[in-house]
């Protein structure tokens, strides 16, 4: 089965965009002071391929999700929580709202990040917003996990590797909804985490 485009290139998307902001949020915590149509069944075996097409077959617009992870650096490891929003339609989007405990003079960093196409906007504290332009790595599913029941729902769940970083992506089996997004490297980890679908505003590039 032909790998979708929607399902390729959200996923790449949310993935390149996570990994990019593990590596930035490593390097701005510095060394710390101390410490379309409703999606059916599919036929025949599940494999990463039908896993992606469920997602790109599925009715959602936009998601939100809270995530929670660690960024690595020097063998220190800094929490972050956050919040964001994956959007499928009009225009592929992506955003996140992240805090991260710095241990150091910065306290508490927020980072914000808005990725619309090519066009990746970063903004660190109050400061101002910066762009540049993004190219999301060819990182697409390749191996079928397996049915997974959470929280009494199925699930099928997809990975990927490239590199040092995999990257786990789970999606209900009703609707192909994503439902849990993991990435991990040797610089960090990021869980997100879908609790509600259709109800974000469009994403838009910051004034």
């Amino acid at each position: 089965m032909r790998q979708t485009p929607y399902f390729r290139e959200s996923y790449q998307r949310i993935l390149a965009t996570a990994g990019f902001v593990v590596v930035l949020a490593t390097t701005a915590c510095g060394v710390p002071a101390a410490g379309a149509v409703p999606t059916s069944p599919t036929p025949g075996p599940v494999t990463a391929d039908s896993v992606g097409a469920a997602f790109d077959n599925s009715t959602m617009d936009n998601g939100h999700f809270k995530l929670h992870g660690t960024f690595i650096k020097n063998r220190v490891y800094f929490p972050v929580t956050g919040d964001g929003v994956l959007q499928m339609r009009p225009q592929q989007a992506l955003q996140m709202n992240l805090s991260i405990q710095t241990y150091s003079s910065q306290g508490i960093l927020k980072i914000q990040e808005i990725a619309i196409g090519t066009r990746l906007f970063i903004r660190v504290g109050k400061g101002k917003w910066g762009q540049k332009r993004e190219r999301a790595s060819a990182t697409t599913p390749s191996t079928y996990v397996g049915e997974e029941i959470i929280s009494g729902v199925a699930l099928w769940h997809a990975r990927s590797t490239a590199g040092s970083s995999t990257f786990d992506l789970w999606i209900r089996e009703t609707d192909g909804y994503p439902v849990q997004l993991e990435y991990a490297s040797t610089t960090g980890t990021m869980t997100m985490n879908f609790n509600s679908y259709n109800k974000s505003a469009k994403i838009v590039p910051p004034k």
